[in-house]
């Protein structure tokens, strides 16, 4: 039953991709597999061999996820026989409840990354527009902006349509994700709260305390363009009140302000600023650039740092590629370092030696080295996740053989392995299947430290300026823009406690497992 609902889950996975992709939708994490260069706007751009090397991916990955699905229903239906070591050890897990805590937590967040664009992401999951319904969210193709009544050609902005029909209040509507913000390259725009005064003072709006900055005034037909500015000092008006050109933008001329007394007289330009003032503009303003702090209002729940990204959108896709990375690198690490490490143990001899005089030469190359190089030759922007993770597993797999040739070396001694050779077992069939399930347990336990490592590793490589590109967002690069802006809490505090909650879940995994695993408590000798 295990094996059927397996296989049931992986054919409707791989078969709604191919599905998806060819009915132009962009289902959450389903458009994953044919989006591994091109998105958004790039796919727009990209050449025919980029889109055809993107759909060959996609096809190989959900063909290898068929099979895989096909296998597990076309198996002989019969009950799933736990050993009963196995059970021990799991319900020795189970027992240890920080680590078992720590699991789920894990697999709800891996759960929230699956909801990918539907929960973080700056298009809108619906839109209602003179009576038909729209879902930008789930569609490959971009909508413009006059689709829906904006100006222009480019794609709508649907945050600025959702404010546009609560304006016009005629029965349209938005509905955006929670976080209606892309990860990358969707800065915020500056926040506007008109100044008001009161006992000659002037305050921001909700604040005690007297404003202290610059203060600016908008053409009213035109809020885009600055017509004046002016410093606050305590609430009180100070220093140069300049006025700027509609066409332009360049300054025109200004008054002087000194202890909120304006000069009677312009100091420069007194014919073009007596003509500026002619004109309507807003009310005094104070603007806020990024990085801007966490607000309900602006829906920037974690603020946003110094580019104007949202913070929580760039952590939750951070999270998405760690997600990622753990599951390829895991795979890929593992494979090579435990059939290399058992048929080392298990062959012994020429081979043996050969595969180690291969990792003395890998285990000295050093690895920071190895990535700066590539980044240098192939360029900043051209790195990938693929190409980070080629790296990291070309010299990951080393440590996990040593401990399977370790482990293969001491089990072929003992005697069920001489009697599987009497029985006519070959060596494959010997390593894979008696061999590898009493050696395994040790292998179990290095699995959630391997992820620990895979993502400090990234991190790392982000932070320093050697990891990927800003098309992929990174926990490295916030943390580096925190620390390069400590004046602004929130950027460093966001990611660093993200980070550290996410590695301590891990950590309490591991532990977990490798208390429960302990293969000085459990051994299964077949």
């Amino acid at each position: 039953m295990v094996y059927r609902i397996t296989g049931i889950v992986l054919i409707l996975i791989s078969c709604g991709a191919v599905v998806a992709y060819h009915s132009g939708l962009a289902l959450p994490t389903l458009d994953w597999f044919f989006s591994f260069e091109s998105k958004d706007k790039e796919l727009a751009s990209a050449s025919f061999w980029k889109k055809s090397q993107d759909q060959i991916i996609g096809y190989i990955l959900c063909s290898l996820l068929l099979g895989t699905g096909l296998l597990c229903v076309l198996r002989k239906s019969r009950e799933v026989k736990w050993n009963p070591q196995t059970v021990r050890k799991l319900k020795r897990f189970k027992s240890i409840t920080r680590g078992y805590v720590s699991l789920w937590i894990l697999a709800g967040l891996l759960f929230l990354t699956l909801l990918d664009h539907a929960l973080v992401g700056k298009k809108a999951l619906l839109v209602k527009y003179d009576g038909e319904l729209y879902s930008p969210a789930f569609v490959q193709k971009n909508y413009k902006a006059e689709v829906f009544g904006q100006e222009g050609e480019s794609e709508a902005d649907y945050r600025q349509l959702k404010a546009d029909f609560e304006q016009e209040d005629k029965g349209n509507w938005v509905l955006l994700p929670l976080v209606p913000f892309d990860a990358t390259f969707d800065s915020a725009d500056p926040i506007k709260e008109e100044l008001a005064e009161r006992d000659g003072l002037f305050y921001r709006e909700g604040e005690q305390e007297p404003y202290s900055g610059l203060g600016y005034r908008y053409y009213a037909d035109d809020q885009d363009k600055r017509h004046s500015m002016v410093r606050f000092r305590k609430g009180v008006r100070q220093g140069r009140e300049e006025y700027y050109s509609r066409s332009t933008g360049d300054m025109v001329g200004h008054y002087e302000w000194r202890d909120g007394v304006r000069s009677a007289d312009p100091v420069m330009g007194a014919e073009l600023v007596l003509t500026a003032e002619k004109e309507k503009t807003t009310g005094l303003q104070a603007v806020r650039y990024p990085p801007l702090p966490p607000s309900f209002k602006t829906r920037h729940y974690l603020g946003t740092d110094s580019r104007g990204w949202d913070v929580l959108a760039q952590i939750y896709g951070g999270l998405q590629l760690v997600f990622q990375a753990a599951i390829i690198y895991l795979f890929v690490t593992y494979v090579i370092g435990i059939t290399l490490g058992s048929l080392m143990g298990y062959l012994g001899g020429t081979f043996d030696i050969v595969v180690q005089r291969l990792i003395e030469i890998l285990a000295n190359v050093p690895f920071l080295y190895v990535v700066i190089i590539i980044a240098d030759r192939l360029g900043r922007e051209d790195v990938t996740l693929v190409t980070i993770l080629l790296v990291l597993c070309i010299f990951s797999w080393i440590g996990i053989t040593y401990y399977m040739r370790t482990a293969a070396y001491r089990e072929k001694a003992r005697d069920y392995v001489a009697a599987a050779r009497v029985l006519g077992a070959g060596p494959m069939r010997v390593i894979f299947r008696h061999v590898l399930p009493n050696a395994i347990s040790i292998v179990v336990t290095l699995l959630p430290f391997s992820v620990v490592g895979v993502i400090t590793a990234l991190t790392a490589l982000d932070f320093i300026g050697f990891g990927l590109p800003d098309t992929y967002p990174s926990w490295g690069r916030i943390l580096q823009d925190g620390v390069t802006n400590l004046d602004y809490p929130w950027i460093v505090a966001s990611v660093f406690a993200g980070m550290v909650t996410v590695l301590l879940l891990v950590t309490f995994v591991g532990e977990a497992v490798r208390e429960a695993f302990d293969p000085k408590k459990f051994t299964t000798y077949r």
